[in-house]
C-alpha cells in the first residue's frame, strides 16, 4: 500500500484550496485538455477515488497492454464501471494519445487524445520508463479535491506540452505546482509534488501539510511524497522546463508543473495575502 510521506512543509494547490468552493463543475462532455489554447488542464479527478489501492491497481494493469486493448478489456473494465472510473480513463487517454487520436471503449464511446506524452502506448504496453513518468505528472496534476474544475496550465520538456500558436497560456502567470514520479512501475510506484507557489513566496505565510488536500482529499493510501518547495529540489532550462529530483529515487527530467490565472489564483497583492493569512491559520 501506498503512503504518504512528507519530508518537508508545503502548501501545494493553496490557490486552488481558495477558489475549489467557487468554481463551476465542468458540465459534461467539457474538454479536460484542450492544446488549441496552450495544454491547458480542467482538472477535477477525485484523489480520494484515484488513490483507493483498487484504483492504483487498475492503472498498473493497464499498462501492461497497449492501451486501446487494455480499455477495452478486463484491464479497464474496473475503472469504466463508475463515473469517477471513467472520468479518470478519459484523463489517461487524454494525456496519453495526440490531438485528434481517439480511442473507442468497448460500449463504444469515444476518448480522445490531447496531449501526446506517452503515444506509444497506442500499440505496446506502457513499458518505457520515460512515457511511464511523463503520464504520472499528468495524472498527478489532474487531481482535485474540492469538487472543482479548475484551468491550470501544464509545462514541462516533453514537446507534447509546447504551447500552441495564439493560444491564450500566457494568461496564466502564477505558479502552482510541480508534479513527478512513476506510478506505473509494477515494482516500486511512487509519486512526487512540491510547491511552486509564488503566493507563498510573497506572503510569507507557513507552509502546512493542507497542502496534501489538492492532491490527497482524505485518502488515507495517497502516494504523494511532499519535498517541500521546487526552488530546492528543481532546476529549469531556458525556456523554463523543470527538472526535479527526489533523492534517493533519481532525477525527473519528466516532471510537469502547472501556473493559474492570476484572478483564479487570487493573487491581487493584500488580498491574496489576507487569504492566505486567514487559511493558514485555520490549519
Amino acid at each position: 500500500m501506498l503512503r504518504v510521506r512528507v519530508n518537508a512543509a508545503g502548501l501545494i494547490g493553496l490557490c486552488l484550496l481558495a477558489v475549489g468552493c467557487g468554481a463551476a463543475p465542468a458540465d459534461e462532455g467539457e474538454t479536460i485538455l484542450s492544446s488549441e489554447q496552450g495544454i491547458i488542464v480542467m482538472n477535477g479527478v477525485d484523489p480520494d477515488f484515484f488513490w483507493e489501492p483498487s484504483t492504483q491497481q487498475a492503472l498498473r494493469a493497464l499498462a501492461r497492454s497497449s492501451l486501446p486493448e487494455a480499455v477495452r478489456g478486463r484491464e479497464g473494465a474496473a475503472l469504466l464501471s463508475s463515473a469517477k472510473g471513467r472520468h479518470l480513463v478519459e484523463h489517461v487517454v487524454a494525456c496519453a494519445l495526440p490531438e485528434g487520436a481517439a480511442l473507442a471503449t468497448a460500449s463504444g464511446r469515444s476518448l480522445g487524445g490531447s496531449v501526446g506524452l506517452a503515444p506509444r502506448w497506442s500499440s505496446a504496453p506502457l513499458s518505457d520508463a520515460a512515457a511511464r513518468r511523463w503520464m504520472t505528472a499528468c495524472l498527478l496534476q489532474s487531481l482535485n479535491a474540492f469538487g472543482a474544475h479548475v484551468a491550470i496550465r501544464l509545462t514541462g520538456a516533453h514537446p507534447g506540452l509546447a504551447d500552441a500558436p495564439g493560444s491564450e497560456a500566457a494568461e496564466y502567470t502564477v505558479r502552482d505546482a510541480i508534479m513527478f514520479g512513476d506510478l506505473f512501475d509494477q515494482a516500486r510506484p511512487e509519486a512526487f509534488a512540491c510547491a511552486d507557489n509564488a503566493l507563498v513566496d510573497e506572503c510569507g505565510v507557513a507552509l502546512s501539510t493542507r497542502t496534501l488536500q489538492r492532491i490527497c482529499g482524505q485518502s488515507r493510501s495517497c502516494g504523494i511524497t511532499v519535498v517541500g518547495h521546487c526552488g530546492a529540489v528543481c532546476s529549469r532550462d531556458r525556456a523554463g522546463a523543470p527538472t526535479c529530483s527526489a533523492r534517493a529515487r533519481g532525477v525527473y527530467p519528466e516532471s510537469i508543473a502547472s501556473s493559474l490565472e492570476p484572478l483564479v489564483a487570487l493573487s491581487a497583492g493584500g488580498v491574496a495575502c489576507s487569504v492566505l493569512d486567514l487559511l493558514s491559520g485555520l490549519l
